[in-house]
């Protein structure tokens, strides 16, 4: 087999594992907090530390909610906005959170200002 035969087949094949790999890399896990049995500064907390998380609680007619929140607008996906909201917590009715919603820029096509938001401990 001659050196250039060898060479066309490897890279394709060298491709695709490196494709592969890629794709296949380690899984980011994101936290999942029970907000009503959570102090709202650890709520915060771990916002900042790990930037996003899963907060979960149970609505008045004991139907769960949950969503992602995250640590700053930055992280919303494509064309989602940061938004200001705010959760129960063990220590409070109203814990300041942002969340990413993507109906919030349906309204316009123009790409205009929007404030970054970030929480701070």
């Amino acid at each position: 087999m001659s050196t250039r035969l060898i060479i066309r087949r490897l890279i394709p094949a060298a491709a695709m594992l490196s494709a592969l790999i890629a794709v296949t890399g380690p899984a980011g896990a994101i936290s999942r907090i029970e907000t009503t049995k959570t102090d709202c500064h650890a709520i915060r907390a771990v916002l900042v530390r790990e930037g996003a998380a899963i907060l979960r609680h149970t609505s008045k007619r004991g139907l769960p909610i949950y969503d992602r929140y995250v640590s700053s607008s930055l992280l919303c996906p494509g064309n989602s906005v940061g938004v200001w909201a705010s959760v129960p917590a063990r220590d409070t009715n109203s814990c300041r959170v942002i969340a990413c919603d993507a109906n919030a820029s349906d309204d316009d096509d123009m790409i205009r200002f929007r404030p970054l938001l970030r929480i701070t401990q």
